[in-house]
Formats: structure tokens, sequence, C-alpha cells
């Protein structure tokens, strides 16, 4: 059976919608925006257009009164697949609402503390459902598919196999050397990213960043090339005397017309059984060459409970996220859920580059 929630028992100012708006700025940042923007879909299946941003050929120089030559049109690809539901909630027990009598009655009644113990689980499912899509978004772009396992969505769908985005396999490529520790004088990492930086030019396409893991370039730090090169650069001379920082080795490939090198450092935690364990959803030893702007769209289908709400049940929105909060009784219980239909789309997968920096060629 169910009942009116705690909210409304606090007072009328301090409903869900006001919660969440007043503490908007306690909600951790997503990582999934600096690659696809937002994009309503009317269905939960979408369509991918693959291809669609490609370059535009010259057009031809004829006599006057010619007719205009006719041009071959692109050949594009679809991917097609259905838009998953996110969804996830927290449960206050009858020990929980013990908690919430202690601090709501008598002279010590502590109205912060009330909220705070009601705000923690909104805002827990206010972020988790954009920690999938920044799940979503960092294996797409750092292995070409996304794999639901039991390991990392262990209380949801499994998927029997990859889905898999399309990248074409001229787009995956190799080393010359395994980016490691062990030989630096073999390890060839600026050989290696001007080899990709050719074939997407080959292929008509300009690189702005490549997308990396520390681990990966603490790797490309201790390659002999890469001394020679940035310590030649900034020193004119090759001898290793200079500090192999970041911003000194961006400044040193942009410089030389190469696409400049952003870290992917991202934890996010997957719960199983009650117990949460870290985890980076970025490949261990991939780089992703990409070109400048957005990757494509996040699509966002609609939710059938924001347009049929329930009687009983308090809801409010955050960046698309359908928050929602209902007590029960017998017994008495208090839940807070949420909801977002939303997959990535990435649209020019075709004019990315990824380059496995743990396979020699």
């Amino acid at each position: 059976m169910e009942r009116q929630s705690l909210l409304k028992e606090i007072n009328s100012g301090a409903n869900l919608q006001y919660l969440v708006d007043r503490t908007a700025d306690r909600y951790r940042p997503v990582l999934w925006p600096n690659f696809f923007s937002w994009k309503n879909s009317t269905s939960i299946t979408y369509e991918t257009i693959i291809g669609d941003a490609s370059n535009a050929a010259a057009a031809s120089v004829v006599s006057y009164d010619s007719a205009a030559p006719i041009r071959t049109r692109k050949s594009i690809r679809k991917l097609t697949g259905e838009i998953p539901s996110i969804r996830e909630k927290f449960q206050m027990t009858e020990k929980d609402m013990q908690d919430y009598l202690r601090m709501s009655t008598g002279l010590n009644a502590d109205a912060k503390s009330i909220l705070d113990l009601i705000y923690a689980d909104v805002k827990n499912t206010g972020e988790a459902p954009h920690k999938r899509l920044d799940i979503f978004a960092l294996e797409a772009l750092s292995t070409g598919q996304i794999v639901l396992s039991t390991t990392t969505n262990p209380d949801g769908m499994v998927t029997e196999s990859a889905i898999d985005f399309g990248m074409p396999a001229a787009n995956k490529k190799k080393v010359v050397a395994v980016w490691d520790a062990v030989d630096k004088a073999t390890v060839k990492p600026i050989t290696d990213i001007m080899a990709v930086v050719e074939a997407g030019a080959t292929a008509g396409g300009v690189f702005d960043r490549m997308f990396m893991r520390r681990s990966v370039f603490n790797n490309m730090k201790l390659a002999d090339e890469v001394s020679s090169y940035v310590t030649g650069y900034k020193i004119g001379t090759g001898t290793n005397k200079v500090n192999l920082t970041l911003a000194l080795v961006n400044e040193f490939l942009l410089g030389e017309g190469l696409p400049r090198i952003v870290l992917v450092e991202a934890s996010i935690d997957i719960e199983k059984d009650g117990v949460t364990s870290a985890i980076n959803p970025w490949d261990d030893e991939n780089v992703t060459f990409v070109p400048a702007g957005s990757m494509g769209d996040m699509l966002n289908a609609p939710i059938i409970e924001r347009i049929f709400p329930a009687k009983h049940v308090t809801y409010a929105e955050y960046n698309r996220v359908l928050l929602k909060k209902w007590s029960e009784t017998d017994p008495v219980k208090e839940y807070t859920a949420c909801e977002l239909n939303a997959f990535p789309s990435w649209k020019n997968v075709d004019k990315c580059y990824i380059m496995d920096t743990g396979t020699a060629a």
C-alpha cells in the first residue's frame, strides 16, 4: 500500500524539485557531454547514420553551355538498435525512519540533517544514470563497442554479444613496438602517432585530440624517441634534459601539427551484492584519435511514467533524469528512484581511429 512521502511531511517548501534545484551544484560532473550532445528521440528504437559527415569533393571546372557533371552519392551505413532504460532505487527501512523521527521531533529537531538524510538518496539517483552514460561513452570510444556483462552490469541486462558501433577495420591500428618500459629504444610513440595521422589524412580526416589513460602516457614518456624529439624541440638538442610533462609534450605535438593528448581519468563505482568497486571504462592500452567537435548524439527516449504519473509519487527532474519518491506501508518503507532512457549514437565513428599500444604490428 502506498502512503505520503516523507518530503510532504517536512514542509511544503521542501518538495523534491526544490531539493534538486537548490543543491544542483553538489552533483558531481559527468564526462560523456565532452563527446556527445543530447538529442530527443520519439521512440525507443534508433537508427544511426554513419558517413553522413563525409567531405565534399571539389566541383568540376566545365565550359559554358555544358551540363553539370553528376556526382556519386556517398555510401552511408546505418546502425539500428533499441535505446535501453537506465534505472535504480534506494530504500529507507523502518530503522532509517526511526533516525528520521529522532531528528525531526522535540527541541533538538534538525531540519538540515533531515534534508541531508533524504537528499543523499536523491543525489545518488540523480548522478547514477549519467555515470552509466559515462561508461557507455568511454567504453565505446576506446574499444568501438559496448559490452553489458555480469561485471559491468551485474544486476541488469547482459548482452549475448558486443554492441558494435561499426568502426571500419582499417581505422584500427597497431604500433611498431609495444609501449612499455622494457626496451625504451625500440618503442616509437611519435612514429606510431604520425602513422595514424597520415592514415587519417589519406582518408580525408584531420584529428584534433587523442585520448589515452595516464598509464599509457607514462609509458610513452619513457621512450627514447619521445625524449629525443621533445628535448630537441625545447632546447635544440636531443640530450635528455627536460621534464616531459603533459603540457610540454602537447606543445611539441601541436607544433608538429599533431593532435594533442587528453588524459582519461575516470573512476566509476559498480555495485554487486551490496559491495561497490571502482572501474575505469577506458581501455587499458588503446589511444583514440578524434576530429574536432561532437562525436554524435546522446539519444533520449520518452519515459512513460513522465507522461502518466502515479498519484502518490513525488516527481522531479535533473538533467533529463526522472526522479521519484514515494512511501509504502506494512512495513513502512520510503523509496527514491530514477529513470533515464538514453544511449550514444556515434555518428562520425568512420572518422575516428583507435591505436592499440599493447599490440605490435
